[in-house]
């Protein structure tokens, strides 16, 4: 990271004459000049590039562009980006810039600010001399720009899938079968279980949302290709009225601590619905050398977004944990 970037932690004697932060999890409002933002759009567009596909392409991030002098009136919600480029010179994005540097003494030309104008909020601010400086920064600086509003999108999102507790009950029969288990939302329920095949089918009502847990062979997940195929098996096996798309495979990794843990994303037809959608595979290590679980997402919502579903099961679906551990 550059040194040239500092870490402004807001500090807050009483929050209590603040507001919450409001706002969609993944809205980032971007404040920046008429002049400025020709030569800051597409730089922004391919740092926040990453997507989904549902099966349409949703992004991780949904960029909302704002003019500087709208900042009073967008200044409470989560996420706020605000640019500045010294040329072109202009009366709006400059300004603005000006002020927040002086009145939190920032000396910086990429800077991070908690809760300046509401609790649980993230700025930032990037401030250069024109669109060849602003490049190389983003270019030098990018993957800690992300992780910021990344950090801050799973932190939230974390709070209200858990606001109203867990499924205490469904956690500790699902420990019972598997040895492991998640924290489910408390509006899980058991669809379907198999003792002897140790399989768990949960799920909550529309938008659908389910998870399965069931344990399969470590060799035949150790590459892209095997994997794929023993999934096709797996489900077959488990969850016969599911079928995978050929569409839109995808294998990738996960870090989750120190480790990196192998994930599935694809396509999926459900046969009594006549529909489908997106789902997703983490595969987990467990204490058997010749053995994994692998937890898997399904969204069913059709004609509607389905980011912001997939990322709530994907949450529940991390707090994987061996029976008796939190």
């Amino acid at each position: 990271m550059s040194k040239a970037i500092i870490m402004l932690l807001y500090i807050v004697v009483s929050c209590s004459f603040k507001p919450d932060a409001k706002g969609v999890e993944n809205e980032i409002f971007i404040f920046v000049s008429p002049e400025d933002k020709p030569y800051c759009e597409p730089l922004l567009g391919e740092l926040f590039s990453t997507y989904i596909n549902t099966p349409q392409k949703e992004y991780e991030f949904k960029l909302i562009y704002k003019s500087p002098w709208q900042l009073e009136e967008y200044k409470h919600f989560a996420n706020l980006l605000i640019i500045s480029l010294d040329y072109p010179a202009d009366s709006t994005g400059d300004l603005l810039m000006q002020k927040l540097l002086l009145s939190q003494n920032i000396y910086h030309s990429i800077f991070n600010l908690e809760n300046l104008y509401a609790n649980q909020q993230i700025v930032t601010g990037l401030h250069s001399v024109d669109g060849i400086a602003l490049q190389k920064e983003i270019e030098s600086n990018g993957a800690w720009i992300f992780s910021q509003y990344q950090n801050s999108f799973n932190n939230k999102m974390t709070t209200n899938v858990y606001k109203h507790g867990i499924n205490e009950e469904l956690s500790a029969s699902t420990a019972l079968l598997l040895g492991y288990t998640l924290d489910f939302q408390p509006d899980f329920q058991e669809i379907r279980r198999d003792s002897l095949k140790q399989f768990i089918w949960t799920g909550r009502g529309y938008p659908y949302r389910w998870l399965t847990l069931h344990k399969s062979n470590r060799e035949l997940y150790l590459n892209p290709a095997s994997a794929w195929i023993q999934l096709e098996t797996d489900f077959s096996i488990h969850i016969p009225e599911i079928t995978i798309s050929q569409y839109f495979k995808q294998n990738d990794k996960v870090k989750m601590g120190d480790k990196s843990i192998p994930l599935i994303r694809g396509m999926y037809e459900h046969g009594e619905s006549e529909s489908g959608g997106p789902f997703f595979v983490y595969i987990f290590d467990t204490d058997s050398s010749d053995e994994v679980i692998l937890v898997s997402g399904f969204v069913n919502y059709p004609g509607r977004e389905k980011l912001m579903l997939l990322k709530q099961l994907e949450i529940i679906a991390k707090t994987i944990h061996k029976k008796g551990n939190t």
